[in-house]
Parts: structure tokens; sequence; C-alpha cells
């Protein structure tokens, strides 16, 4: 188990800097000149960078500041934060101004890297803390905007992008709709396990019978 462990290492090392290629503006070109890539593919890559870097970085950051980041638990309590940051940050970047100035505005375009790779990061930490209710309800949050954002790409005739054409437009949107359906899914999974959880019969231990007295003659 260590050293599959172990094995695993460079390759998470790898995913974790894999959006350092988009430094390279051959392949930021690549991945943004298309809308369903840009969404559907950087997007979630920046998020995943975030999530394993987590990982890698938590163990040597938690030995040199441990108050630092308990500290940070703290802020988060209940995965709250975490779970506002990744919505606010999903809902902001799926409109349509926002990813166009992306684009043209350099500090659009780091703020954007920066706020996904940050999100992957917080949300790696927190869910596993989170009450079920939180999490069925962020994750049917996200797809329910998804499913929004998607039937406005698919319906919508004008561009609503300026650097992207309308069967571009058309095509993240159907990304966007297929992702809220997986989305949906693990959210219907998290709502039959809560509702399981709440199902299952409590069980009452009797009180203990009284240890009988002894009458002294």
């Amino acid at each position: 188990m260590m050293r599959s462990t172990r094995s695993l290492k460079p390759v998470a090392g790898l995913l974790a800097v894999l959006p350092l290629t988009l430094l390279w503006p051959t392949a930021r070109h690549r991945i943004e000149s298309e809308m369903l890539l840009h969404m559907l593919v950087e997007f979630p890559l920046l998020f995943a960078a975030g999530w394993i870097a987590r990982g890698l970085l938590l163990p040597a950051a938690t030995r040199r500041f441990p108050r630092s980041c308990n500290a940070m638990a703290v802020l988060d309590w209940g995965g709250l934060t975490s779970a506002s940051l990744v919505t606010c940050v999903m809902m902001f970047w799926m409109i349509p101004a926002a990813l166009d100035a992306t684009l043209l505005v350099p500090w659009v375009a780091a703020a954007k890297y920066a706020s996904w790779w940050l999100a992957g990061v917080m949300l790696a930490g927190s869910w596993r803390r989170m009450a079920p209710e939180l999490l069925l309800f962020f994750v049917g949050n996200l797809s329910w905007t998804s499913a929004t954002a998607g039937m406005l790409y698919m319906d919508t005739t004008s561009r609503l992008c300026a650097n992207y054409l309308t069967n571009d437009q058309s095509n993240t949107g159907i990304g966007l709709v297929l992702l809220a359906l997986v989305l949906g899914a693990l959210a219907l999974r998290q709502m039959m396990r809560l509702g399981a959880t709440h199902a299952e019969p409590r069980r009452i231990t009797p009180p203990a019978a009284p240890a009988p007295t002894k009458t002294v003659r």
C-alpha cells in the first residue's frame, strides 16, 4: 500500500502543475479558442490541480504552520465557506461577459486561474466535514446552475460571447446540461443516503437494572 501511494505521487505532482502549460501561448490559445474546451476542460483542470496540490502541500504546511491551519479550519466551519466560494466561482465564470474578459484582459485571466485553483484547494479539505444536508444543497445548486446556463446557451440564437460563434455556444450548452445531469445524479445519491440514515430505527438501550442491595441484620 505504501509503495502504491509513493508511486502515485509523481503522477499527482504532474497533474498539479499541468495548468502551468496555459502559460505557453500556443496551448492556451488552443484550449481557449473553443468555448467547450474553455469551460469544460480548462475550468475542471484548474480545479483538479488545486485539489491535488492541497494533498501534496498540506502535510508540510501543517507541520510548519499548525496554528494557521487550525485557524483556517475554524474559518471554514463545517465547509460552509468552501461551498460558498466554489458556488460563487462557478456562477461568475459562466457569465458570458466574464468569459470574454479573460481573453482580452490579462489580469482577469490571472484571476480566473487563481480562483478556480483556490476553489479546488478549499473544497478538497472541506467536503468531508460538510453536513449531509449542506453537501446535498451544494451539489444540487451546482447542478441547477449548470443546467440553467446550458439551456441558456442552447436556446439563445444570438451570440452571448463576442469571441465565440453560436455553434460553439450551443455545443457548450449541451456539455453543461450533461454536467448538470452528472451532478444531479450525485445529489440524488446523497439524498438517498440521507434518507436511509434518517429512516434507520434508533436502538434504545434499556437502563441497567439496579444492583440488589444487601440487607444487614
